[in-house]
């Protein structure tokens, strides 16, 4: 039986789509042990805090009972959302298979929780190299929810029914979403469901077919030649309509030795800096940039550690996932 928390999440995020799988069950079951400590902690404090002050000595030692529990429950909590991070995991795209796709490449890869909503997809299909990134709604546990479904959707969009078009694989992703998920919009916690940036490599063409829906996408040449191709202003589950704000596609030739660059908003949104603003956009397009030309391995040390030195001690806001991918008409 599942936390009850957790069965109100799946029946307000979930209606149709088909979670019964052993993968789901094993994700959920990790979630809702979790669910199931914090309550507990919760009902600690909560009694504690109805402790009269006649019983102030009682309350005292019956307090630092409750801490040493609590703090047993929380070490309890984070194993259960750890081991929910490596069901997760296990059904998303593994690193290895960028690196072993491509020569050249890096993935900076920073949920703000223990799990995210952050997520890459990527698949070889008819000498086509199909890679996406994605950002799910919010972070933590609804975003892994949705990593996991929309995974699943661009899949099936691909594998199962052969389409290739970039525009269409999010025209499908978002049907499907739309009919799986809740659509009270006036919700704050059901707005912007999935942004996601999504290409196709034909390598042989030296072509690269693009869409995107809130994301875009760079690409460099190592100097000073940045080409930036931007997404549609929409949302994938927002009950977006195709027939009313379809979605585009790009073509464009790329060469060999320029870089792609694919990201969410995380790293753009983090606030920091001297003066306590976001890092921004034109920042982080400024940076990519003038790493582009580094080898690959300096070019994740490199956006590491400008991501850090700009947080400084300031929370982390959100999930963050940046990717660099050297272009090239071989294999």
């Amino acid at each position: 039986m599942l936390n009850k928390l957790l069965e109100r999440q799946l029946r307000r995020y979930i209606k149709t789509a088909d979670v019964s799988g052993p993968e789901f069950q094993n994700l959920f079951t990790a979630i809702s042990q979790a669910y199931d400590h914090n309550e507990e902690d919760r009902h600690l404090i909560e009694r504690s805090l109805e402790l009269s002050s006649q019983e102030l000595s009682d309350s005292n030692r019956a307090l630092m009972d409750a801490s040493r529990i609590i703090e047993l429950k929380n070490k309890d909590m984070i194993s259960s959302l750890e081991y929910a991070r490596l069901v997760q995991n296990s059904l998303l795209a593994k690193e290895s298979t960028i690196f072993d796709t491509f020569k050249n490449a890096f993935i900076f890869n920073r949920p703000r929780d223990i799990v995210g909503g952050d997520f890459f997809w990527i698949r070889e299909e008819k000498e086509k190299i199909f890679l996406a990134t994605a950002d799910c709604t919010g972070h933590g546990v609804p975003g892994a929810f949705m990593s996991v479904i929309s995974f699943r959707l661009l899949n099936q969009a691909v594998r199962d029914y052969g389409i290739s078009s970039t525009a269409q694989i999010l025209g499908f992703l978002n049907e499907e979403i739309n009919s799986t998920l809740s659509s009270r919009s006036s919700e704050a916690d059901t707005k912007d469901a999935l942004d996601i940036s999504l290409v196709s490599i034909d390598r042989k063409k030296g072509m690269i077919e693009f869409s995107g829906v809130g994301h875009r996408i760079l690409v460099c040449d190592g100097k000073d030649n940045v080409r930036e191709f931007r997404g549609n202003r929409t949302h994938i589950g927002q009950n977006l309509s195709i027939a009313k704000n379809p979605i585009s596609s790009q073509e464009f030739n790329f060469s060999d030795g320029e870089v792609l660059y694919m990201y969410s908003d995380g790293y753009g949104d983090q606030f920091g800096g001297e003066e306590q603003k976001k890092f921004g956009a034109s920042r982080l397009k400024k940076l990519l940039s003038e790493i582009s030309g580094l080898d690959f391995v300096q070019q994740r040390a490199q956006i590491e550690s400008s991501f850090l030195e700009w947080k400084d001690s300031n929370m982390q806001i959100d999930d963050v996932l940046v990717l660099g991918i050297g272009l090239s008409t071989e294999n």
